[in-house]
């Protein structure tokens, strides 16, 4: 499928959304969830064109050996939000069995990808997205990379096309910088580059 550049495109987070928009979801041509997509309730609909997926550690472990109910045949593209790692590196973190550190993003890709579109996002990609979102102020702690929510926003709007977000609550783990990514969402959508759907 060939996606219209000036389509609008439907990210979907994983905070809680309370109102049906499974009407609303079917409008999109493209539509971005992550991870375990908040469970797939009935009102948020079972469309995903885009999934991000995280590359390492306990979440993406379970995400290897786990059933997504999405609509397989509407998927387009999937995409590992670490790095391509170190070999040396994941070695030594087996040995010293850094669970939490172990990358699963090649085991995810032949799971969800196999005759799909599939990339991960770069290091040089994940540090500018940093550098820019600590240009808005004061971290509340030393935060290691955004969310994988926020790089997505990040790539979709470089693209030019309308983006429309909904489920973001801007919290969860303590190493992404939460109140900073709220802030480049909010500069976002004040230069007409992002809306909130609803």
């Amino acid at each position: 499928m060939i996606f219209d550049a000036n389509e609008p495109i439907l990210i979907i987070g994983n905070a809680p959304i309370t109102e049906d928009i499974s009407a609303a979801v079917e409008t999109y041509a493209r539509v971005v969830r992550f991870n375990f997509c908040a469970g797939m309730p009935r009102h948020l609909d079972r469309k995903c064109t885009d999934l991000w997926l995280s590359g390492r550690g306990r979440q993406a472990h379970k995400l290897v050996h786990s059933h997504l109910d999405i609509d397989a045949q509407q998927l387009q593209s999937v995409v590992v939000t670490d790095p391509t790692p170190n070999p040396l590196t994941q070695r030594c973190f087996c040995l010293l069995g850094r669970q939490g550190s172990l990358d699963h993003g090649e085991a995810l890709v032949t799971k969800f990808a196999p005759a799909h579109s599939k990339t991960r996002i770069t290091a040089l990609a994940r540090k500018q997205l940093l550098t820019e979102l600590l240009s808005l102020g004061q971290p509340e702690c030393k935060p290691k990379w955004p969310s994988s929510g926020t790089q997505a926003i990040a790539h979709f709007v470089a693209t030019g096309a309308p983006v429309h977000i909904t489920g973001f609550g801007f919290q969860g783990w303590k190493r992404h910088p939460w109140l900073l990514e709220q802030r480049y969402v909010a500069k976002l959508q004040e230069q007409g580059k992002l809306s909130y759907l609803c």
